[in-house]
């Protein structure tokens, strides 16, 4: 099975945040692959792909520890279903 998942990463200005974004994200247990774009607001929007079920937490806390030791702040910024 696949799980999917959208969301937005905050403060990623340039190739190495996209390097350390997509690096959190394959490291996590069934990661398939990583879609990455950077946008104009200083974001990358994302799509993640996993063979195993990972929470929102686990996915947060892998990409905010990316942070440590930088002058960035990633965090993410969940999707939300539209109606």
């Amino acid at each position: 099975m696949k799980y999917q998942h959208r969301f937005h990463v905050e403060d990623v200005t340039c190739e190495q945040c996209e390097a350390r974004v997509r690096r959190a994200l394959l490291a996590l247990p069934g990661a398939q692959s990583v879609e990455l774009v950077r946008t104009s607001q200083d974001e990358a929007a994302v799509f993640f792909t996993a063979t195993e079920a990972l929470g929102a937490e686990q996915i947060e806390t892998a990409i905010a520890r990316q942070s440590v030791g930088t002058t960035h702040h990633y965090r993410v910024r969940w999707e939300t279903p539209k109606a």
